[in-house]
């Protein structure tokens, strides 16, 4: 850029080439020290240094010759209410011989192959280009759970011998109703653990203080959609 040019941007109603922030910046020109206007034009003939330049629009700033509005940043506050928020996953197994439903977990995450990349380090999102999607479901161990734990203990005795199934899981609002489905196809199950979570600082599902017992199960399928109803 042409020096004269930037010096009159900088002393007419900006200082954005310099700083490198969207404002406005107000100068009294009657106030302004002729040294000030002299290192400006040396500054503009390559007299004097870039930094020695930057150091004397720094007193500017400093002694208020120049006087930069902050502008507040207010966050947006979200209008919306607990019953219409998600709240809950609901699992149903299906393409076997007695699809298990109803089976509610407290977590539902996607497990990317692709996972690591700079736009989602923790790999909780599906990657498009994953040829076998996999995620797990996480919950508080119960009674009403039974049947799957013995669909999990199934494909752990005889899981090579045994046909792949659907897994649909719906994410409900607070009042049951579906927001979305995320339809699994043809998936096994890889891995199953029951686990103490007792380190500090995790948020526990029972929403207390003490540790709590859970258990996980992860899932690898060939095909994924996502239906909004």
């Amino acid at each position: 850029m042409n020096k004269k040019l930037l010096v009159l941007l900088l002393f007419g109603v900006t200082v954005l080439p310099v700083f490198g922030f969207s404002t406005l910046a107000f100068a009294n020109n009657s106030n302004v020290p002729d040294w000030i206007k002299n290192n400006a034009k040396w500054w503009s003939e390559g007299t004097i240094s870039e930094s020695d330049y930057i150091k004397s629009l720094q007193y500017l700033i400093t002694n208020g010759i120049i006087q930069i509005p902050i502008t507040e940043v207010t966050a947006a506050q979200t209008s919306v209410i607990d019953e219409e928020r998600a709240q809950s996953f609901k699992v149903t197994i299906s393409n076997i011989v007695a699809p298990i439903s109803t089976t509610y977990f407290e977590k539902f995450e996607m497990t990317s192959s692709k996972s690591g990349a700079a736009d989602d380090p923790r790999g909780r999102m599906y990657e498009f280009r994953d040829i076998n999607p996999k995620f797990f479901l996480e919950s508080l161990p119960n009674a009403d759970k039974k049947q799957f734990y013995k669909f999990v203990s199934d494909w752990m005795d005889r899981g090579n011998l045994l046909n792949k199934f659907n897994v649909d899981i719906d994410v409900l609002d607070g009042k049951g109703a579906i927001i979305q489905t995320w339809k699994f196809d043809k998936c096994e199950i890889t891995s199953y653990g029951t686990y103490l979570q007792d380190t500090v600082f995790i948020y526990q599902f029972s929403k207390s203080q003490d540790s709590e017992i859970r258990d996980r199960t992860n899932f690898s399928c060939v095909g994924v959609h996502l239906v909004v109803p």
